[in-house]
Order: C-alpha cells, then sequence, then structure tokens
C-alpha cells in the first residue's frame, strides 16, 4: 500500500508540473526573420499577462494610447467615451458622456490635452485632464480642402507644434493636416498607386484618351497613424501590398523600404521610446520592425474559439506603454490585452539600441547572446559582421555579413581584405608578370631562330584534323564570321549532333558553375536546397522548346532549315556564353560593388552577343529576309507562350482524371 501510495504521489507531482509547464507556454508561435529573408521561428519574445482591466465598463474598444506619464487611454465606441486609467487600472477619468458619438480615435499631446477623433460627429474634440471640452474642430472650411472631400475622422495625431493629422476614411489624398487652430494646412504622407506589370502593358498599347482615364485611378487611404519622439508620422494603409507601413519626413516621404512588408491588412501602429514599430494586423498578428524596418518579430494569432489569452478576434488598437509592456484592444471581445517582453526581446532590444546608436562593438555581447539562442537571426549576423568590422577583424565580418547575406558589408570587409593581399604580394605578381613575358619572347625568339616549336605545332594541327575535335573547334569561327559559319554548318557540315550534344553538356555544366561559383556580391536568389533536376529545367527545357517551335514555324513559313540544322545551330549560336562565360564567373570573385559595373557590363555584351548570333542563325539557317527573320523571331516566342499554356493545361487535366479514377479505384475496393 505505501509503495502504491509514494506511486500516485509521484505521477500526481509530475502531472502538476506538466499542467504547469504546459499552461506558461504561449498559444502561439514566435517567428522571426532569417537571413536569407524567410520567416523561421524563434524563442518566444512576448508573453500574454493578462487583461488590462480599468474599474469602469468597457464594451467596443476603438484605439488605445499610452502617455510619457504611463496614463492609458480608451476610446470606447460602445460606451461613447474615453477612459483614462494608470498602468495598473485605476480609473483617473471618463471624459465625453454626452458629447461624443462614435469615438474611433484617441491622442494626448506634451500638454496633456486629449484629442478624440469622432467618426459619427465627423470631429476632433479636445479635452483637458479634468474632462473638460476644449475645442472640436469639425469639416475645414478652406476651399483648397475641396467640397467632395471626405471628411470621416477615424484617427488623430498631433505634433509637437501643435499640428493635428487627422485620418480619414477614404481621404486619398492623404493625412489631412490641421494647425492648432483647426485650419487647413494641406495632405501629408499621400500613398503612391504603384506601377504593376498588367498597367505598364496598358500604358504601351493605350491612347491618350485612355491613358488619362488610367492616370484618375486613386491611391489607397491611410487607415491609422502614429507619432514618436523625434515627432516623426508613421502610418499603415489596407488593401495594398506597397508601403503598407510608412516613416514620413517632414516632406512626407517614406523614409522605409516599400516592401517591408507583404501584410495588407494592418489596423493600427505605434512606436516605442527606442523607435521599434510595432504593427497590429486584422488576423491578430503583432509584427515588431526595429528603427530601420528589419523585421524583429511575429507573433500573437486569431481566436480560434478557445479564448485563450494572446490570442484575437477582432483586434483595433496597439499602444506600448512606459513600462514596456503592449497593450491591445479586441473591439469584439471587449478587452484589453497585455503582452510582457521575454527575456530574449529584451537581449534583442538592448543589442539593438546600441546598434542604433552606432555602438556595433559593444552591442556585440549583446548579439552573441541573442545567437547562442537562435543561431539564424538574420539582424544578430549583420550587427555582428558590423562589430567585427570596426575592430578590422576583416575575415570575420566577412563570413557574418555572409551568412547575413548583407551585400554591401560584404564588400567593403572583402575590399580591405583584397587591399592587404595585394600590399602583401604586389610585389610578387609583378615578378611573376615580368618573367612570363620573359619566357614568353625568350620562347617566341628561339622557335624563330631554332623552330623549337614546330613539332608541338605538327602535332596540335594533327590533333585538329580530329573530325570532333574540329567541329568543336568551330566553335570559335563564330565570333569573327557567323555569317559564313552558319553557311558552312549548313552546307559543308562543318559540325555534326554529337558535337552539338557535347557542348550542350558544356552549357549546362557552365550553367551550374556561374549560378552556384558567381562571386557572393554578385549572385542572388540561390536557395540552400537545389535541386539538380529544377537546374536542368531552367536551361535546357527553354532551349529544346525553342528549337521544336522555330523548326515547326519555319516549316510552315517555307524555311530552309532542317530540324537538325536548327539544333545545331542554336548551341553554337551560344558561343560567347561558352567561351567567356567562366572568365567572368572568375573575375566577379575578386571584384566589390565599386567594380560591379565591370561584371554587369560583361554579362550583358555577352548576351547581346548571343542574341545577335542567334538572329543571323535563324536568318542563314532558313535563308530569309530581314523582315521574314523578325516575323519568324515573334512567331516562335508566341508559339512558346502557347505550348507552355497548353502543356499547363494538361497537366492539370491529367492531375484531374489521375484523382478520378483514383477515388473511384478506392471506392470500388471499400465497397467490395
Amino acid at each position: 500500500m505505501k509503495q502504491l501510495i509514494r506511486i500516485v504521489a509521484c505521477y500526481m507531482i509530475i502531472s502538476l508540473c506538466f499542467l504547469q509547464s504546459a499552461s506558461a507556454e504561449v498559444p502561439y508561435a514566435t517567428e522571426t526573420m532569417a537571413a536569407d529573408g524567410s520567416i523561421i521561428q524563434t524563442q518566444t519574445a512576448y508573453k500574454p499577462l493578462g487583461r488590462f482591466l480599468p474599474d469602469v465598463e468597457v464594451k467596443s474598444p476603438e484605439d488605445i494610447y499610452s502617455d510619457s506619464s504611463g496614463m492609458m487611454y480608451i476610446a470606447d465606441s460602445g460606451t461613447k467615451r474615453i477612459i483614462a486609467a494608470d498602468e495598473e487600472g485605476t480609473v483617473k477619468g471618463v471624459f465625453g458622456d454626452g458629447i461624443l458619438g462614435t469615438p474611433t480615435g484617441v491622442f494626448v499631446d506634451e500638454q496633456s490635452i486629449i484629442y478624440v477623433a469622432d467618426y459619427e460627429k465627423e470631429k476632433i474634440f479636445s479635452f483637458s485632464q479634468d474632462g473638460k471640452l476644449i475645442a472640436e474642430f469639425g469639416r475645414p472650411t478652406s476651399p483648397l480642402f475641396g467640397k467632395n472631400s471626405p471628411y470621416k475622422p477615424q484617427k488623430v495625431s498631433v505634433d509637437r507644434r501643435g499640428n493635428i493629422y487627422v485620418i480619414s476614411e477614404g481621404s486619398t489624398n492623404g493625412i489631412i493636416q490641421l494647425s492648432k487652430n483647426g485650419d487647413f494646412m494641406g495632405y501629408y504622407g499621400v500613398n503612391s498607386t504603384g506601377i504593376s506589370f498588367s498597367s505598364l502593358l496598358q500604358n504601351l498599347f493605350s491612347s491618350e484618351k485612355q491613358k488619362a482615364r488610367m492616370f484618375m485611378k486613386t491611391p489607397p487611404a491611410p487607415d491609422n497613424i502614429a507619432i514618436d519622439s523625434q515627432g516623426l508620422i508613421y502610418s499603415v494603409t489596407e488593401g495594398t501590398k506597397n508601403e503598407v507601413i510608412k516613416k514620413l519626413n517632414v516632406a512626407g516621404k517614406n523614409m522605409l523600404s516599400p516592401y517591408i512588408s507583404d501584410v495588407s491588412n494592418y489596423q493600427d501602429i505605434t512606436v516605442d521610446a527606442a523607435g521599434n514599430i510595432f504593427a497590429i494586423s486584422g488576423k491578430g498578428k503583432i509584427h515588431e520592425f526595429d528603427s530601420f524596418g528589419h523585421l524583429l518579430f511575429i507573433f500573437g494569432g486569431r481566436d480560434d474559439g478557445s479564448n485563450r489569452l494572446g490570442l484575437f478576434k477582432q483586434p483595433t488598437g496597439i499602444a506600448i506603454g512606459k513600462n514596456g509592456r503592449l497593450y491591445v484592444t479586441d473591439k469584439e471581445r471587449g478587452m484589453i490585452q497585455v503582452f510582457e517582453p521575454t527575456s530574449f526581446a529584451g537581449k534583442v532590444h538592448e543589442g539593438i539600441a546600441l546598434f542604433k546608436e552606432g555602438l556595433y562593438v559593444k552591442s556585440q555581447k549583446h548579439w552573441e547572446s541573442v545567437l547562442e539562442l537562435n543561431s539564424s537571426f538574420g539582424l544578430a549576423h549583420y550587427a555582428m559582421g558590423l562589430a567585427y568590422y570596426k575592430q578590422q577583424e576583416y575575415d570575420k565580418s566577412i563570413e557574418e555579413f555572409k551568412f547575413a547575406e548583407a551585400v554591401d558589408g560584404y564588400s567593403d570587409s572583402f575590399w580591405e581584405v583584397r587591399q592587404k593581399w595585394m600590399q602583401d604580394n604586389l610585389g610578387t605578381v609583378f615578378t611573376f608578370l615580368i618573367g612570363a613575358a620573359i619566357l614568353y619572347y625568350s620562347i617566341k625568339f628561339l622557335d624563330k631562330k631554332a623552330g623549337i616549336l614546330h613539332l608541338p605545332r605538327r602535332r596540335w594541327e594533327s590533333f585538329k584534323r580530329v573530325k570532333l575535335v574540329g567541329e568543336l573547334l568551330f566553335l570559335f569561327k563564330f565570333f569573327r564570321h557567323p555569317i559564313d559559319s552558319f553557311y558552312d554548318l549548313k552546307r559543308n557540315g562543318h559540325a555534326s549532333v554529337l558535337s552539338a550534344t557535347i557542348l550542350y553538356c558544356v552549357l549546362f555544366i557552365e550553367f551550374l558553375v556561374s549560378r552556384f561559383q558567381t562571386g557572393f556580391i554578385f549572385r542572388s536568389g540561390i536557395s540552400e536546397e537545389v535541386s539538380l533536376g529544377a537546374e536542368v529545367a531552367k536551361v535546357l527545357l527553354p532551349l529544346l522548346l525553342f528549337i521544336i517551335i522555330n523548326y515547326m514555324v519555319s516549316t510552315i513559313n517555307d524555311g530552309e532549315g532542317r530540324f537538325k540544322d536548327v539544333y545545331i545551330g542554336t548551341i553554337y549560336s551560344l558561343a560567347p556564353y561558352l567561351v567567356f562565360i567562366l572568365p567572368i564567373v572568375l573575375i566577379s570573385n575578386v571584384l566589390t560593388l565599386n567594380e560591379a559595373f565591370v561584371y554587369i557590363f560583361s554579362t550583358r555584351i555577352v548576351y547581346a552577343w548571343c542574341l545577335v548570333i542567334l538572329v543571323i542563325m535563324i536568318k542563314e539557317i532558313h535563308n530569309y529576309s530581314f523582315t521574314e527573320t523578325v516575323r519568324n523571331i515573334f512567331v516562335t516566342l508566341f508559339g512558346m507562350g502557347i505550348m507552355v499554356l497548353v502543356i499547363f493545361i494538361i497537366f492539370v487535366l491529367a492531375d484531374q482524371v489521375y484523382d478520378f479514377v483514383y477515388s473511384v479505384i478506392k471506392e470500388v475496393v471499400l465497397r467490395v
């Protein structure tokens, strides 16, 4: 019996420990951005602390704001008032009874004046701390505002000079800017319409009247606003993928990347004292960025009906308190949730604070702690690279920048390493070059006097007379005499299917080398997981499709070229790529961004050269005129597009047929 009691007691203790650890787990995964730009899971950065419970009823919280003293202000459209409470939830004041209609935004300036955006009353109200109405700002009467311009205030913010920034529903001209007296000053931070590929095509083929109608497209209206301690304005915009989060300077220009995020339903934004940006989406995901726009964390989520802390049904507002905690309003649930940063988030924030001030070396220990917990934290590797660079440990900084895929930092560090190597080895290099020149001219002189290269030259000539070798070396003739070369290829058989096939294999090998051995600075879009089949398809399938379609089109249009001629001529047209791409790849490994034009110009010359020879190939192989050649090229490209579409449709139909047959067989087996 005693043994049984001990077993039961141990089981209860273990179960209790398990339940405590399980309850301590947050109901969401925390994510961050890896060095390669992918989103990965990381340690918990913020944990739900509980609910913020003021002493009065909160029905439908629309917005929340925290002032410099730590007071929390809640705009509640359900009770039609503003609630002011300290961080413990003790209510210090309730404002707007009998005045407000539908308060949807609240802000408190440095003089502790409370500004409220009222959607129903279409006004901005200002209150003193004792709840007295100071002023109300209705629709601007200035002719510059426009008679038809919408004025339905949703959110409000005020700068140090007392200027009022109003987010109005449908205000496609941007944020409405009012003076402290309510006079219209203009629009601020207008969004751009963005340019898509389809709009470019429309602009290319449209008449002037159609272009004029296209310019009438209006940009999306901003949906929320925040202001930081330096007076910089931040905004979020729904329904777009471009500049969804903006950090505006005095001129109203965005200081962040236009592609900072692809989330199109941000509801609110706030900024902490260090300049870190917090935005919450309609799906309950909270995104934190540093002041430069680097993604730090993603956490939170949609409530699945479990009513667990950390999840939301209809998030509407977000604020960060003086204590560093996050406060998020949930309109549907009528509650405010509180999040507290973990020690991991604290290490990241400490590192960012020093990094932002340019104290890279001092921040190193914080980033080392972060990397001990998450070795894939991209921003940490970038900061470590800068720290090593400042300490002149360029080899280490190169590794960190390479892991962080920071091309600029990598280029600067590599320049320092290359400079030191040149200083140490420049004398040896010049000695080698001078020795090589002396050896070359000595051999040339001796060959002229005594014919020492006569035997090697005879053997080389004998080697070139081997049929396959001659066909492969025939490639070099296309650089100087492409027209004559295609005539020899077609009429005299100076190349064969075997030599062309060998060159196709060489092309594929060189493509792989160029893709994976190009200098880091000029290499992009390469994943760690590479499929050999996918790489084969990228090179050989387009070429095969071109050969087949071009032969078919040329056959219809009285082209003289055989399939064999097109097959051989296509690969020989790529002679510049086959000969020069490897030297270019080699050179790219010793260049920095300052010499990027060398790599870019070289590759463009090679591709343009190949294109010119390819056009000559089509003209000479099929015996076309210039006009017929151009027409053949366009029809070939069109045919390639149609063929890709047909293959895609066949693949989709085959997949559906397979699913149908599989389901029928499975049903028959189950019934039998």
